[in-house]
């Protein structure tokens, strides 16, 4: 986090004074929620920093504030038809803040066999024996749990589980950084121990677009899909939707799964099923990641044929779509 000294530094600018970029968030999710027409996108990226501050010292009245000066400036940030609606906005954002939200309960659920191994996986990467949290994941193999049930109970929630922590200032960036590293090195080994499936003639690329950086749910979903016996492409983070239109006109495929981490990730999937609509054959396009989670509408507000929470779920919701097509 940002020292008090910068925070003080740049209190002639509340959104500047905010740490981890929040402020650039706040703005964006602004335009977002605006252009989506989906204003709950916008009240929880303001009740996500709300939690994110409170646990790294910032007093409440500093992201109030913030909210205050975006109103301010509200031109700078939208068109003038939709300013009324931005303003209306800001004043249920404020409202918002009158509740504190503190993410207080564990996404990993200690009382099953599954999150018993995920609670002892992570706790083992954060305490830096990676070795140790290996040997609970190949333990669980060997006493007959399948590798696409561990990556959907076990290392999905240990995923969550470390964005809370994240959020609530429990762990920082390098440790989140480290677990993220440490699922992907475990999914690399599971993957070889999986059992060779006989390929279905379907197809499906995985992929977070644009700006997104969050790959390793875009890697699991086809992990799980080339589990269960799909010819799965994983084409990684940051791709442009100009390049994935090109590939899939290119390479065709029956299913497009995408990622999104945070509210600034839902344009360009919009953008992506805008741009397939017009086109004679199209795959079919199933999302994922929080904004879908946490707002159930929005994979129909933008036209997805889908969502998926969970790596297994996506595969069975490919499966459905497929065979109704």
């Amino acid at each position: 986090m940002k020292g008090e000294f910068e925070l003080r530094r740049k209190m002639n600018d509340p959104l500047l004074a905010l740490p981890y970029d929040i402020g650039t968030e706040i703005t964006s999710a602004l335009r977002d929620a605006l252009d989506l027409e989906m204003p709950s996108l916008f009240i929880d990226v303001v009740t996500w920093a709300q939690t994110s501050l409170l646990f790294r010292g910032v007093n409440p009245p500093a992201l109030s504030r913030a909210v205050d000066a975006v109103r301010s400036q509200l031109g700078s940030y939208v068109t003038p038809m939709q300013l009324e609606p931005a303003r209306s906005l800001l004043t249920a954002a404020k409202e918002a803040l009158t509740v504190v939200h503190l993410a207080e309960a564990s996404i990993i659920d200690e009382e099953t066999p599954e999150g018993l191994v995920a609670r002892h996986y992570l706790d083992a990467v954060l305490e830096g024996d990676e070795a140790r949290g290996s040997r609970e994941l190949l333990l669980a193999v060997a006493t007959g749990m399948r590798i696409v049930d561990i990556y959907e109970n076990i290392l999905t929630p240990v995923l969550q589980e470390t964005g809370r922590l994240w959020q609530r200032n429990e762990i920082g960036v390098s440790q989140e950084h480290v677990i993220t590293a440490a699922v992907e090195r475990a999914m690399a080994q599971l993957i070889d121990l999986s059992p060779t499936r006989p390929h279905r003639d379907l197809s499906v690329a995985t992929a977070a677009l644009d700006t997104n950086q969050h790959q390793v749910g875009a890697r699991m979903v086809a992990d799980a899909f080339a589990m269960c016996g799909w010819h799965a492409t994983y084409l990684g983070a940051t791709v442009p939707v100009e390049d994935l239109l090109r590939y899939v006109d290119r390479i065709s495929v029956d299913v497009l799964a995408v990622s999104a981490a945070l509210a600034r990730d839902v344009p360009p999937i919009r953008r992506l099923i805008d741009e397939l609509s017009t086109r004679p054959v199209a795959p079919i396009v199933l999302v994922g990641g929080r904004p879908f989670a946490t707002h159930p509408s929005l994979w129909r507000h933008i036209g997805a044929d889908g969502f998926a929470a969970t790596p297994l779920s996506a595969v069975a919701l490919a499966h459905e779509l497929v065979s109704h097509d």
